[in-house]
């Protein structure tokens, strides 16, 4: 069974490897760089399969690109958010599934909340929240 830290570390270094992305496993208190990407923990469902054979863990990864204009941030934020690719988190998720653990299974489940409108840290950006679900074996 992997931890709640183990998870949220192989997310932070898988999704560490898109060229230029930025990721942390929380929201800095400091100015930062874009594009970035932010872990955050929003669910743990535990006995998904009977005896505690499964946990599932759901995590929100805003992604955050430099707003110099709405059509370049958009454009860069696609990147990220399209279903392939290089720069894809759900390719690069879809491609590292054990997040370099064992017993686990991640994937990309949606995308929500495409906004303009987006401020980290007081800095205006354009963003969305990607929900990825990690499956890991239960322990007693």
């Amino acid at each position: 069974m992997a931890t709640l830290s183990e998870i949220t570390d192989g997310l932070k270094t898988t999704l560490g490897n898109i060229s230029g992305l930025r990721c942390f496993d929380t929201v800095p208190d400091y100015a930062i760089n874009f594009p970035a990407a932010f872990i955050i923990p929003t669910n743990i469902e535990f006995d998904l399969a009977m005896q505690r054979g499964t946990d599932q863990y759901t995590f929100d990864c805003l992604l955050a690109v430099q707003r110099s204009d709405t059509r370049t941030g958009q454009d860069k934020l696609h990147t990220f958010i399209t279903g392939q690719g290089s720069s894809s988190v759900r390719q690069i998720i879809f491609n590292n599934r054990t997040l370099g653990l064992t017993d686990t299974d991640a994937r990309v489940v949606s995308v929500s909340n495409i906004s303009a409108d987006v401020t980290v840290n007081g800095i205006d950006a354009i963003g969305a929240n990607i929900e990825i679900q990690v499956i890991t074996k239960g322990t007693s």
